[in-house]
C-alpha cells in the first residue's frame, strides 16, 4: 500500500492506495487510535467506579428499606451502564482500527 497525500484532507486520517489493484482506503492515524484507547480505558474505569458505587448504595438502601435514594441510584446505575457500554464500543472500534492499520501497513511492505 502506498500512502496518498491530499492537501484538502484532514490530518487525522491516512489514505493508502494499493499498487496492484488501485483500491484506496482511509484509516485512522496513530494519534486518533491511541486517543480512543486512552479515553475508553480512563472513561470506562471512572464509569465502572461510579456504577459500582451506585449499585452499592442501591443494595444498602434495599437492605435498610429506604426508598428515597433507591430510585435515584437505580437510575444513575442505568445511566452508568449505558456509558460503560459506550466506552466499551469505543475501545472495540479502537482495537479494530489498530488491526486494520497493521493489516494495511503490512500489505505495503
Amino acid at each position: 500500500m502506498d500512502p496518498i497525500r491530499d492537501e484538502e484532507e484532514p490530518e487525522y486520517t491516512d489514505r493508502y492506495r494499493c499498487g496492484h489493484c488501485g483500491h484506496a482506503t482511509t484509516i485512522a492515524s496513530r494519534l486518533i487510535v491511541s486517543t480512543q484507547i486512552l479515553s475508553a480505558v480512563l472513561g470506562g474505569a471512572i464509569t465502572l467506579y461510579l456504577l459500582l458505587d451506585h449499585l452499592n448504595t442501591v443494595l444498602q438502601g434495599w437492605q435498610q428499606g429506604k426508598d428515597q435514594p433507591l430510585l435515584a441510584n437505580i437510575g444513575l446505575s442505568l445511566v452508568a451502564s449505558l456509558l460503560l457500554i459506550g466506552f466499551g464500543y469505543t475501545l472495540f472500534r479502537a482495537v479494530h482500527n489498530v488491526y486494520k492499520r497493521q493489516r494495511y501497513l503490512q500489505a505495503g511492505r
